[in-house]
């Protein structure tokens, strides 16, 4: 209700009791205060935006990710910067050459990674262009059976049977696919 009255209100007095109004105070009364309490926003503290854990940390031992771990979330969690330093420099004594070691990992793991897609890749082209030749075969071995059928009372029975060889080879490529 406080709010509410003070938006745009008057503070006045009638015989000892004191009431509010959004009019202007009438009468015997006396005009005690005017207009909207001053508000101030509500300031929260910046915090930086927790950056992302680093690939390499799931390699560290469990100290130096430790450390690293304290060294990103700090900020955010109001560590102080000489703190923050003080992490770097422990981290960069102790964790320096583990810390080189997992990233190369990481590297490696990525470069793996990598050469499994582009051989996917690759295998996946080569079955495309198998399924095109044999595509292409069997299309012409169609061709070559309706022919073959169009002309049947013209061929010999050597022909015939090249025929019926062909049919097989067709019906057992290129039906059963």
């Amino acid at each position: 209700m406080a709010s509410v009255v003070s938006a745009a209100s008057y503070r006045c007095t009638s015989n000892g009791q004191v009431y509010y109004s959004d009019r202007p105070c009438g009468g015997q009364t006396q005009l005690q205060a005017y207009g909207p309490v001053r508000t101030y926003p509500q300031m929260t503290p910046y915090r930086p935006e927790l950056p992302k854990a680093p690939e390499h940390l799931q390699y560290l031992s469990t100290a130096c990710a430790s450390i690293n771990e304290a060294i990103r979330t700090g900020p955010s969690r109001g560590v102080r910067r000489d703190v923050i330093q003080g992490l770097y420099e422990e981290y960069r004594q102790k964790c320096s050459v583990e810390d080189r070691e997992a990233r190369s990992r990481v590297r490696q793991d990525q470069m793996r990674a990598e050469e499994q897609q582009q051989a996917e890749r690759s295998q996946s082209r080569m079955a495309q262009q198998q399924a095109q030749v044999r595509s292409d075969r069997c299309d012409g071995m169609r061709d070559v059976i309706a022919l073959k059928r169009k002309r049947e009372t013209e061929l010999n029975a050597k022909e015939i049977e090249a025929l019926r060889s062909l049919e097989r080879t067709y019906n057992d490529v290129c039906i059963s696919r």
